[in-house]
């Protein structure tokens, strides 16, 4: 029954109108009373309505009184609500439990059917009902003048290096919020060693994480020791090998946005699992994948997914997400990485999707032993071969991610 409600959502958008109760005027019109799960919330909803409406300040002890006296007040739901992390942002989280609480009515209304009525008119009146239980709305339409009037005023989306020279360059300097970026690319290729050089450049300035779930935090740890990072570095990233369900990574990456984090790297997307019953893998792949795009664009995030490709792709030399039905309309960039077959060293780095500025390219990098990145030129004698003095047990052995 928990995929039928998300008590943190509700929490979030009270706690939003407790901060800034000039919210509860729009919220008013898009939130029902009863599109909350829990009574408790429904009855502090209905408080600040009250309030508002009858031009009474929306705070702590007046909605505590008017909840006292209808006998109604919740201790324990109030203080949840006290100490939820309000937006500014609410639009995502109303939608949300606005699903949510339709979800429920339908399932309420196929609970109630007679058993005797056939599966194709359940789904009839199901259908029918959903079209009913939806809001009704208009949708104007925007002139193209007023568009781009808009557009020129949008203030420009800040960009963040990659630390990858050739992708920075392309990207117009890197990076921008609110996307979904697939890396994939045959073994040992350096999908992971790509991915830490983001969040290593990132965490220089900003918080970041890695979500582990091919490999333990130890063993990030050891590659990390072999990157000389700052203090600051260090600090700033973090690493998580726990929670391999969608909906548990789902939770913490808000979690870990609520404390400054808004740069993930998530591998893979073959170790993700979700709670849905009874659905194909291709399905499941579909599912994290949406969630995970839409939860990008909600949270202002941006997510790194490394992901696995077949080996017909590595033969044609174009990248999809291996048994992944249509997951790769999710991405929002796609990055392919491919080994050269007879320079070790040397790779292929393409872009095969940029829904950022549309460039797509392909160009020659190369793995550097020493700093365990990827960079444009192939490194010199020195960052290649171990140097040693008499006394040492020289070893060298060539490390890919």
């Amino acid at each position: 029954m928990s995929q039928y409600y998300n008590i943190e959502n509700e929490k979030i958008v009270l706690a939003s109108i407790l901060y800034n109760p000039m919210l509860i005027e729009e919220i008013s019109t898009m939130l029902d009373i009863e599109d909350f799960y829990l009574p408790s919330f429904r009855n502090i909803y209905r408080a600040m309505i009250v309030l508002y409406e009858n031009d009474k300040p929306v705070e702590e002890s007046f909605i505590k009184t008017i909840l006292a006296k209808n006998n109604q007040f919740d201790e324990e739901a109030f203080i949840n609500m006290m100490i939820a992390t309000p937006t500014t942002k609410v639009e995502s989280y109303i939608a949300t439990i606005k699903e949510l609480a339709t979800q429920r009515k339908l399932l309420s209304l196929a609970n109630t059917l007679r058993d005797d009525i056939d599966l194709h008119e359940k789904i009839n009146l199901i259908t029918a009902a959903k079209d009913n239980l939806l809001p009704h709305v208009e949708h104007k339409p925007q002139t193209l003048a007023d568009a781009i009037k808009e557009l020129d005023n949008r203030p420009k989306k800040p960009k963040y290096e990659t630390g990858l020279e050739i992708v920075d360059n392309h990207f117009g300097g890197g990076l921008e919020l609110a996307q979904i970026v697939m890396l994939g690319g045959e073994k040992g290729a350096g999908k992971t060693a790509f991915a830490l050089q983001f969040l290593y450049n990132i965490s220089k300035g900003f918080k970041s994480c890695f979500m582990s779930y091919e490999m333990p935090a130890w063993k990030i740890a050891q590659r990390a020791k072999k990157a000389n990072l700052s203090a600051t570095q260090l600090t700033n990233m973090c690493v998580l090998d726990k929670g391999r369900y969608i909906e548990e990574i789902e939770r913490n990456i808000r979690s870990l946005v609520r404390s400054g984090v808004h740069f993930f790297v998530i591998d893979s997307l073959m170790k993700i699992q979700t709670k849905a019953k009874n659905l194909k893998r291709h399905e499941e792949i579909s599912l994290i994948t949406n969630r995970l795009s839409k939860l990008a664009v909600e949270l202002d995030v941006i997510i790194i997914l490394i992901v696995q490709v077949s080996q017909e792709n590595i033969k044609t030399q174009y990248m999809s997400v291996k048994g992944s039905g249509d997951a790769d309309y999710d991405a929002d960039i796609m990055f392919f990485i491919r080994k050269d077959q007879k320079d070790q060293r040397k790779r292929y780095f393409q872009c095969e999707k940029n829904r950022q500025n549309g460039n797509e390219f392909s160009e020659e990098v190369y793995f550097n032993p020493v700093t365990v990145a990827l960079q444009r030129y192939a490194p010199t004698i020195y960052e290649r071969e171990y140097t040693t003095t008499i006394t040492d047990n020289p070893k060298f052995e060539m490390e890919v991610l």
